[in-house]
């Protein structure tokens, strides 16, 4: 698990907008890539692109933030065969997180 990686178009901080943490501040990961296309899409810039992080960085930078709540978000993020790896590895450090999925 050391040298897993997972392509992120962003990371960031902010107040939960949706389901029942809403107003709860919040990580956010958004992972790259979307085979779906739905006509409904609102991120379709995390299409394509995004850097390469490893899973360390990814949870540091989440420790970082000092905050209880997570979303794992894409694109389609279970689409990356890593993301079950995150999911497990944020859960097992005691984060609340939430999968935002098609």
């Amino acid at each position: 698990m050391a040298d897993t990686t997972l392509r992120i178009t962003e990371m960031f901080l902010s107040l939960q907008g949706e389901s029942s943490t809403v107003g709860l501040p919040t990580v956010f990961i958004r992972l790259t890539g979307c085979p779906l296309r739905c006509h409904y899409c609102d991120t379709e810039y995390a299409f394509h692109g995004g850097e390469t992080k490893s899973l360390k960085e990814i949870l540091g930078y989440v420790q970082s933030c000092g905050v209880r709540h997570v979303t794992v978000t894409g694109g389609e993020p279970l689409a990356q065969k890593n993301c079950l790896l995150l999911l497990e590895a944020l859960c097992d450090a005691g984060w609340d997180v939430s999968l935002e999925t098609s």
